[in-house]
């Protein structure tokens, strides 16, 4: 269920662990021009979601008022899943342990889903069934849409634009703070035109501009360790537990961030 929370502040000296993170990931940049450098924004939750079962979180979409999820690791199973507001995970599909899902977008009520290394597509209708099937070149991360194209990473320093129908890529754009190309970009949500993504194994989430690939603002989400309850942050001890997970409701004009076999979905907003 969607539970109230106080937010909690912590003043912190010096360069923001988030930009620090950040700079952890980048490699010298190739592009003709250079980006500037990224400003700070802060995530402000206001509630939470308590899950009935956790899920390793791959991808994660808002659609008439509940999350679709897609779900996969090693040795575990790649699911499609819903959940309420109220916190309850239905599973809509599940291709068991022969893949490893990664991200998810919903583009013309078509429930898309990346597979890691196994460069399976599947596309979904609104209900889970499993309409049709494409191939990725590369390998699947991130997965977001523009209305149009298909936009997807693959761990480098680069966004990629896919066809919907066919997922054939077309232009490629690299992913740059300041001097330097980022990689490791997960989990992309677009929001008013800018792309909102997670550094791997990191508590950062950036913004990023998809026609440039310039990172504009990076956030650090050490806030969510800070208002969860002790067994809230006990499941995400486990080294693979990284943030993951990025939803946004536009007309209420709010986020969702989790991570991977999380037990709640933090709720609010960045500033």
């Amino acid at each position: 269920m969607i539970r109230s929370i106080r937010q909690t502040t912590r003043a912190r000296a010096g360069v923001p662990l988030a930009y620090v993170t950040l700079m952890l990931f980048a490699v010298p940049a190739q592009a003709q021009f250079l980006c500037g450098e990224p400003a700070l924004m802060r995530f402000e939750p206001s509630s939470k979601i308590v899950r009935s079962r956790t899920g390793f979180t791959q991808g994660l979409e808002f659609r008439d008022g509940k999350l679709y999820e897609s779900t996969g690791s090693v040795g575990g199973t790649t699911q499609l899943n819903i959940i309420s507001l109220d916190g309850t995970v239905t599973t809509l599909a599940d291709q068991g342990r022969r893949v490893f899902g990664e991200g998810l977008t919903i583009l013309n009520d078509e429930i898309v889903q990346l597979t890691w290394q196994d460069r399976a597509v599947f596309v979904y209708n609104l209900a889970g069934k499993l309409t049709r099937q494409m191939r990725n070149p590369r390998d699947g991360w991130g997965l977001s849409n523009d209305g149009t194209n298909l936009l997807f990473t693959d761990g480098g320093p680069a966004l990629y634009y896919a066809d919907p129908k066919t997922f054939k890529i077309g232009k490629s754009v690299r992913i740059r703070a300041g001097k330097n190309e980022v990689a490791q970009v997960n989990e992309l949500e677009l929001v008013d035109g800018k792309l909102y993504g997670n550094i791997f194994t990191t508590r950062s989430i950036v913004r990023f501009d998809p026609q440039t690939g310039c990172i504009e603002a990076v956030a650090d989400l050490n806030i969510l360790w800070e208002v969860m309850t002790p067994n809230e942050r006990a499941s995400t001890n486990d080294g693979e537990n990284v943030l993951n997970g990025i939803a946004y409701d536009a007309k209420a004009g709010l986020f969702y961030v989790t991570g991977k076999r999380w037990r709640v979905i933090f709720v609010g907003r960045f500033r």
